[in-house]
């Protein structure tokens, strides 16, 4: 735990090497000392089909979602969102200059009571 997964639309100015990307994320959440390296699972999806608004070309988007076990405070996911939302704007400067690009980033709670895992060590 956690989860992580980063969309975004083809159209994208920045072409960042996205494995470093995702090692980046990574990072930030060890960083947090919420999480251990081993335990976060980290994916890329980009989207060559996509309408934003009135599907104009010139419009991006770049979306992290983050799954955790629920219970944590509302505050450290603010503080998670933030870290995360640096990273992105980091990493997408010429398509955030150049075009109407949408950054966001989404903690979203796992019900602890029913996830389950087995991992083979």
């Amino acid at each position: 735990m956690p989860h992580c997964l980063l969309e975004a639309s083809a159209n994208l100015l920045d072409q960042p090497d996205w494995a470093g990307l995702l090692r980046e994320i990574n990072g930030t959440l060890v960083a947090t000392g919420l999480f251990k390296a081993e335990d976060i699972k980290s994916r890329f999806l980009s989207h060559g089909i996509f309408v934003i608004g009135d599907g104009a070309p010139d419009q991006a988007f770049v979306t992290l979602t983050v799954q955790i076990l629920s219970g944590r405070p509302d505050e450290v996911k603010a503080e998670l969102s933030e870290a995360l939302l640096t990273v992105l704007g980091r990493s997408f400067p010429r398509t955030f200059a150049q075009m109407t690009c949408s950054l966001t980033v989404q903690i979203t709670d796992i019900h602890r009571a029913s996830y389950r895992r087995q991992i083979n060590y």
